[in-house]
């Protein structure tokens, strides 16, 4: 704000009334560099609390103090964990630029805007947490990045589902081993529904909500889970970095993000942006037969993927294999046993191993969205 000296006794203590002579208006100047949105709240019964982060920006929390005691405490509890979540997001993404940062009880969800969001204020401590990780995860993703979100909405709101879903399970330690399970349960539920549409999709241009709802959150968040399966999840953590740094102001578009890995990788991706985001062909692996030290895997879906393998053998050992694919022209970092790259042509791949299998296993973690899983394992009987 421009001019706190005129309105009273300034900002940070706003709640002090000001009385002006009849027929004259308060005028309130604001500036901000590099946005691309407004938003304006007010209301006489906000309380409003400023924390003062080490790295000089202000977080405001404006809400109803009048809301129940438990809401109350949550909105409390909500300042040192935004402050946490900027940390998070300036070290895996980049730094964020604002001097401030504002979250604001009203809205009828939640809704970001630039350098503040409004959320509805009686929310449970998880639900308030959640949806403030996942708005404020959009200053990245849609205010500093800036991407066409009426063509390419899976490149917001997905790419903020998933690094909001990250900072949840590290900043309040929910250990989970993949926090984006939620997003891959509904990416094959749309899948099994028959409605899916894909994520080249305009926004307006889908026939129900829930395609586009399951396209761009879901879906769009795997094109960056997947990727961690396709090129390793160092990769992807140093593609989103280099992606801002590249990127940050600049309305990147699909191309940008898939060239930002190819560099960072140094594999092919062109076959991946294609099928995951113009078609909506499916990815479906199985293990087509196992006969002593022979493995048969087969391609039954229309979607080409590399393949990682566990195989436990007889003697209770086991090794991991990976089976490049070729139109990527290289492979992730691995320390798995590497073998030859399996083409698209051809639908089966056989190889040896050295010793009798007991048990295999496609993609053990299960970051790869095959949509039938029950092909993807074998046990020889006894």
């Amino acid at each position: 704000m421009q001019n706190p000296q005129e309105i009273g006794h300034g900002y940070e203590n706003s709640s002090e009334k000001l009385t002006l002579p009849s027929g004259e208006k308060l005028h309130w100047h604001f500036k901000a560099d590099n946005v691309h949105d407004f938003t304006w709240a007010a209301d006489p019964e906000y309380k409003h609390d400023i924390l003062n982060m080490e790295n000089g920006i202000a977080l405001h929390f404006l809400y109803k103090k009048n809301l129940d005691p438990q809401y109350l405490e949550n909105w409390q509890k909500l300042q040192g964990k935004t402050a946490e979540l900027i940390q998070y997001f300036s070290k895996h993404i980049g730094p964020y630029p604002y001097p401030q940062y504002s979250v604001i009880q009203g809205g009828d969800g939640g809704m970001e805007y630039a350098m503040c969001t409004l959320i509805t204020g009686k929310r449970k401590w998880g639900s308030l947490f959640g949806v403030t990780a996942h708005e404020l995860a959009h200053t990245w993703f849609q205010f500093l990045l800036a991407t066409n979100e009426t063509k390419h909405p899976w490149m917001d709101e997905g790419f903020t589902t998933y690094i909001s879903n990250k900072a949840e399970n590290e900043i309040l330690k929910e250990n989970k081993v993949n926090p984006q399970d939620g997003s891959y349960r509904h990416y094959y539920y749309v899948v099994g529904s028959g409605v899916e549409e894909p994520l080249t999709t305009h926004a307006d241009r889908y026939h129900t909500n829930m395609a586009y709802s399951m396209a761009s959150y879901s879906k769009g968040n795997l094109f960056l889970s997947q990727l961690e399966y396709i090129i390793g999840k160092e990769n992807v953590a140093k593609t989103l970095l280099k992606y801002y740094e590249d990127f940050a102001f600049k309305h990147p578009t699909p191309n940008d993000i898939k060239r930002t890995a190819e560099k960072v990788s140094g594999v092919h991706l062109d076959w991946y942006l294609n099928e995951w985001t113009q078609t909506t062909h499916t990815i479906d692996y199985g293990i087509k037969s196992v006969d002593g030290t022979k493995i048969t895997l087969e391609r039954i879906g229309k979607m080409p993927m590399p393949i990682d393998l566990s195989v436990t053998y007889e003697d209770g050992t086991e090794e991991m294999f990976v089976i490049p694919l070729r139109m990527m022209r290289g492979n992730k970092p691995t320390n798995a046993t590497l073998l030859e790259d399996w083409t698209f042509a051809h639908p089966t791949y056989t190889f040896n191993t050295d010793k009798k299998v007991s048990s295999v296993t496609i993609d053990p973690s299960k970051l790869m969205a095959d949509i039938e899983l029950k092909n993807n394992t074998y046990t020889t009987l006894k």
